[in-house]
């Protein structure tokens, strides 16, 4: 078992593959990110005060939260990076049923123009 142990790379990400952020081919943590990647949903956890799921947050006080917050913001700005923010959502879905509907009327006329 040794012998495993040492012929591992640990730096980074337990398998190669696609990274489901940036569609590149490389090194990839569990949650399928490239290095990255990674790095930015980690800040965009910290940007949002999603404590509960930022690695780097845990066991913080809340006052270290809180500066944590301010340094990420101080130096990557306060746009987020990976995560698609609600507004981008609500508009996808908005334009998504648009264009739905769009589609229902247009298939409308066809067939009252075949009859």
């Amino acid at each position: 078992m040794a012998e495993l142990d040492e012929n591992v790379d640990e730096s980074w990400g337990s398998f190669e593959g696609q990274c489901q952020g940036c569609d590149l081919f490389g090194r990839l943590n569990d949650l399928l990110l490239c290095e990255e990647c990674a790095a930015k949903l980690e800040r965009d956890l910290i940007r949002q005060r999603d404590w509960d799921y930022s690695a780097t947050a845990f066991g913080l006080s809340p006052d270290d939260r809180e500066k944590l917050h301010r340094q990420v913001i101080a130096q990557y700005g306060e746009a987020l990076e990976l995560i698609a923010s609600h507004l981008h959502c609500a508009a996808r879905s908005a334009a998504h049923v648009s264009k739905a509907t769009l589609n229902k009327g247009a298939m409308r006329r066809r067939r009252k123009r075949r009859d």
